[in-house]
């Protein structure tokens, strides 16, 4: 596998990519292929520019401990959830709907399909 070597990489933009690794639960390796991955799909799919807005932010991980205020809250907010999920009326599912798994792995082949077509790698 190939290596990259930056040289001279600005401190504060080290310390950026180290916090958001961190905040991902990457190593700085793997997020700097993640965001990579991200920019160079924008730019493709831009047709050789990126327009920013098109660039898929990730949403910030959580902290690693919460506060007991926060953890009620997070409770009260799960549990109102689940309530309004439990007024539905109930559904029927219609006779020969597919499983969940395999439902599941049809969108990761369809997923997986149009990222090598994204890639130019579908044959």
């Amino acid at each position: 596998m190939p290596a990259l070597q930056v040289r001279e990489f600005p401190e504060d933009l080290y310390e950026a990519l180290r916090v958001c690794a961190n905040n991902e639960d990457r190593s700085i390796s793997q997020q700097t292929v993640h965001i990579l991955r991200d920019y160079l799909r924008a730019y493709r799919a831009g047709g050789g520019q990126v327009a920013w807005a098109a660039v898929p932010t990730a949403q910030p991980a959580p902290p690693a401990s919460y506060g007991t205020d926060e953890r009620e809250h997070r409770a009260r907010k799960r549990a109102l959830a689940f309530e309004r999920i439990d007024a539905l009326p109930p559904f029927d599912v219609p006779e020969g709907f597919p499983e969940p798994a395999e439902l599941v792995r049809s969108a990761r082949e369809e997923r997986d399909g149009a990222a090598l077509a994204l890639w130019g790698d579908a044959q």
